[in-house]
């Protein structure tokens, strides 16, 4: 086989076939349980003399599936950048990513170790079908000339013998002998990442930071830390015989956990390769040597970079408590693609959990540039999959995301480069639409919420009980693909979608809405399809909440009617209620039905109680889901606080994507006082409230920007 240099690239190099046939192929997605998954551990190195001195590396780098590069023993980072994915089978991604590094050059050489581990693991993790390295180095020298160096075939590789499988190192086992690597087809054609990548920090136990280990003896610590952190085990073991140390990861004590095991008979510096969620470390130690076994515990937290940070301080103290859970809780999710939470570590399959991490974002952080990367990531699946997502809502969430990501950013290419898939997802829905007018044919009317309602679970309702939020989020898709249209020119696509919108308002008024009550019921009781997210459709005209509130927020109904709803909906207690996921949207209905200054506060008070439970991070919700489920509690998909709060309080609205008009109407909602910073492209805003007091507000200079009256 003829391998030709992908010059945006290098070359990728492999383990040689002929010695290691076994550790050749793998699946394309999470596969540990699929027959035939191979798992290993390859390893490379090279060692450059410099010919005269460096002063800095550009490193840019990938690996199928997961890789760790030091260079001259010094770590450098980790990757690649996730590919993004669904629950639904997908065996090609469409971009594979570069990571990108500058690293000072310290001393006349490059040495070169990587570690390249081999099939996915995590839901999150995504593989070509083939193990593959790939690195390219620009070292600048000091007397300003470059030189160029790539992954060849003078590389050496092998395997490491210690990871025997998943979550399992067995110290006591050795290596392969070093062999030249091989040349492999590129067969992934990665780009540049348009993210910054991962940062790390050694985070330390706040009780248990030595352990003792009495000779042959076993025993069992709780190693606390200060906060849930998303990261790696780190274990700093000291040991002259044998030795086994099972960890159980865990957010909350007795919470649900994840494990590993390290077995060695000697001393031991080890950093796990699998990423977990921690608040504490359940350490069982068995010392079957004659010697005191010493091991000091720590980890190593990653997550996206911060580089500004916004904050909220007001005179309930709770109230600031929740905001800053919730703030922790997005920032532990933020990853190389944003997380339901780094427990579950989901594909880029939650796209209502990642819409309201954005608008978090937008308040507590100001970089977008990951949203942005979730969106165009999911709109290359969009296309890839002719507008089929695994959950059906989600797939409509996306337009409101995608919206939302160019008002903050201003980034017109974004909506450009997504138009494909937004038709191709809209022409999907269309597909969908019965004789009736409304959508009768969808595969599925998930997700509504995390709950269980008359014995049927709103994760994968039946007809009766989802239908009608389908047809909101729907409708709110096709109004917000007008103003996308609109915003790209095209008024001809815009007018279609405007006037789909008024077809399909016109039958949900006349199919769901109940006038005795004044309320949309879920959905129709007649028969519809079934399959194994779709029940069979029960004889139940059900009311709730969430149907109501979506009709308001996207558009079913309006006016005073809207008003009058909303009322009802914070004020029949038979209707059933919300989980914190859900809260965002019941607080934005709210906002739009002009009723947060009278209910918005009071409801935000519901996640003070979750909070008192647990402020390591964010408890996933108010109740359990479902019998036999165990809460996370680094959820950030009912982080809505870290947004409402400080948008509320200031009063913000976008009058022009990109900051280039803002409108402020700073308030209090009945606190005393409060002090608010939000991070823009431009600096800060911040404003100081204090009851009696005129507003001390702080716009910086380029953002154009005025007080409304309201």
């Amino acid at each position: 086989m003829q391998i030709q240099k992908n010059q945006k690239t290098g070359h990728w190099i492999w383990l040689r076939e002929d010695l290691f046939p076994q550790l050749q192929n793998t699946f394309c997605c999470h596969a540990s349980q699929k027959e035939g998954f191979s798992y290993g551990m390859a390893e490379f190195q090279k060692k450059l003399a410099l010919k005269k001195p460096g002063v800095q590396a550009e490193i840019r780098v990938s690996g199928d599936t997961f890789f760790r590069l030091w260079l001259n023993d010094e770590f450098v980072g980790k990757g690649p950048v996730c590919g993004g994915g669904d629950f639904l089978p997908t065996e090609q991604l469409t971009r594979y990513y570069v990571n990108r590094y500058q690293v000072p050059i310290k001393r006349q050489e490059l040495s070169f170790f990587a570690q390249v581990q081999l099939s996915p693991v995590v839901l999150t993790d995504y593989s070509r079908g083939h193990g593959g390295f790939m690195l390219s180095c620009v070292v600048t020298y000091a007397d300003g000339t470059c030189e160029e160096f790539h992954t060849d075939e003078s590389w050496l590789g092998r395997v490491n013998y210690r990871y025997t499988k998943p979550y399992q190192f067995d110290n006591r086992l050795g290596s392969s002998a070093w062999e030249p690597a091989v040349l492999t087809e590129d067969i992934w054609q990665a780009e540049d990442a348009p993210i910054p990548m991962l940062e790390e920090q050694e985070i330390a136990p706040f009780e248990n930071g030595e352990i003792s280990v009495a000779p042959h003896s076993k025993e069992r610590y709780i190693v606390p830390f200060s906060k849930i952190y998303s990261g790696y085990v780190k274990l700093s073991i000291l040991s002259s015989g044998s030795c086994s140390i099972r960890v159980r990861c865990c957010e909350v004590e007795n919470g649900a956990a994840t494990e590993e095991e390290i077995l060695t008979d000697t001393s031991l510096e080890y950093r796990s390769f699998q990423f977990h969620s921690i608040g504490l470390y359940e350490l069982t130690v068995e010392n079957n040597s004659a010697e005191t076994v010493k091991i000091i515990p720590s980890l190593i937290f990653s997550c996206y970079p911060v580089e500004t940070e916004g904050s909220f301080q007001c005179s309930d103290q709770e109230l600031e408590k929740v905001y800053e859970v919730c703030k922790w809780t997005l920032r532990i999710c933020r990853q190389t693609l944003h997380l339901d939470s780094p427990r579950h570590q989901e594909p880029l399959a939650c796209t209502g959990d990642y819409y309201i991490e954005s608008l978090m974002t937008a308040f507590c952080f100001g970089d977008m540039r990951l949203a942005a990367l979730d969106v165009q990531r999911t709109a290359d699946l969009l296309v890839q999959q002719k507008g089929r997502l695994f959950h059906t809502s989600y797939s409509l969430i996306w337009v409101q995301m995608l919206y939302d990501v160019y008002r903050y950013t201003g980034d017109q290419k974004l909506l450009a480069s997504c138009k494909e898939a937004l038709t191709v997802l809209l022409e999907r829905f269309q597909g969908y639409l019965g004789d009736n007018g409304v959508l009768e044919h969808a595969p599925d009317y998930m997700f509504v919420d995390w709950m269980v309602v008359e014995g049927y679970s709103l994760h994968h309702p039946p007809k009766a009980l989802g239908q009608t939020c389908l047809n909101a989020f729907y409708h709110g898709a096709l109004k917000t693909a007008q103003k996308i249209c609109l915003v790209l020119g095209d008024t001809v696509t815009a007018e279609c979608y405007e006037k789909r919108a008024e077809r399909l308002k016109e039958a949900c008024e006349k199919l769901f809405f109940d006038q005795e009550r004044g309320l949309y019921f879920d959905g129709l009781t007649t028969p519809s399809e079934t399959n194994e997210w779709l029940p069979e459709n029960i004889e139940i005209k059900h009311f709730s909440k969430h149907s109501n509130i979506l009709a308001v927020l996207y558009g079913l109904c309006e006016g005073g009617r809207a008003v009058s709803m909303m009322e009802q909906v914070v004020q029949d207690s038979t209707l059933t209620d919300c989980q914190p996921y859900f809260m965002h949207f019941y607080l934005e209905a709210l906002k739009k039905a002009g009723l947060f200054s009278k209910y918005g506060m009071s409801l935000l008070g519901k996640w003070k109680e979750v909070v008192r439970n647990c402020d390591k991070g964010l408890q996933e919700g108010w109740y359990l889901p479902e019998e036999g489920y165990s809460f996370d509690y680094s959820h950030a998909w009912g982080g809505t606080p870290a947004y409402q709060l400080p948008c509320a309080l200031l009063g913000f609205q976008m009058e022009e994507a990109g900051f280039r008009k803002i409108s402020l109407h700073p308030q209090l909602f009945g606190l005393s006082s409060a002090k608010i910073a939000m991070p823009t492209p431009y600096g800060m805003i911040t404003c100081k409230m204090e009851k009696g007091k005129q507003p001390e507000l702080s716009v910086p200079s380029e953002i154009p920007y005025f007080l409304r009256q309201e």
